[in-house]
């Protein structure tokens, strides 16, 4: 099967995919980057591929393996965004984690909150010292955070409990902590955590 301008439909169709695929794996990159009109650009290369699978279907071409091509398609860019996140999160935290070590070995002598070696920085005196380095993903007053914490104690938000929104799983003393309701938080190594708040 041949597109209008002689070039293999089976082409132009991959080509989008891997176009698509890029998009969607640089979505956190690009919501930090360019913030709303990252979102843009999936949406309308979204469109390009809506525009894309009108044409196949009305000129009658690959009717037979729309659905494969679509099927496969879905399974393999639906979870591209997660690794897409989590992969520019490590390459983020691995290039900070020289500063937000200086941040955390200078603390107890830093005002509350700052920028420091680089990296914004807010601290809770403690007893135990804990800083929380602020991710630029978010919205409103919903954050997240790279949080060292040497008793691990964050790690006790694990979401919302049983009875949904507004129950937390945080213990109390944690989670008000930095000025947000902390709600989930996730080991990144050693006494290093990755936390949302809302």
């Amino acid at each position: 099967m041949r597109w209008r301008g002689g070039r293999p439909d089976w082409l132009v169709v991959s080509a989008w995919l891997v176009i698509a695929a890029l998009l969607l794996l640089a979505s956190d990159w690009m919501f930090e980057a360019i913030f709303i009109f990252g979102t843009m650009i999936q949406l309308a290369w979204g469109c390009v591929g809506l525009a894309l699978l009108a044409n196949l279907l009305l000129s009658g071409r690959w009717i037979p393996t729309i659905v494969l091509v679509g099927a496969g398609a879905a399974l393999v860019l639906a979870p591209l965004p997660q690794w897409g996140g989590w992969l520019w999160f490590r390459i983020s935290f691995e290039s900070h984690k020289a500063a937000y070590a200086k941040v955390v070995e200078e603390a107890p002598g830093l005002p509350r909150q700052g920028t420091a070696h680089g990296v914004r920085y807010l601290v809770e005196p403690g007893p135990p010292v804990r800083v929380a380095f602020p991710q630029p993903v978010g919205v409103a007053d919903n954050w997240s955070a790279v949080i060292h914490d040497p008793s691990d104690a964050v790690l006790t938000a694990r979401g919302w409990g049983a009875g949904g929104a507004g129950e937390y799983t945080a213990r109390p003393y944690v989670q008000e902590l930095w000025g947000g309701d902390l709600l989930t938080c996730t080991r990144i190594t050693g006494h290093w955590h990755r936390c949302w708040f809302t």
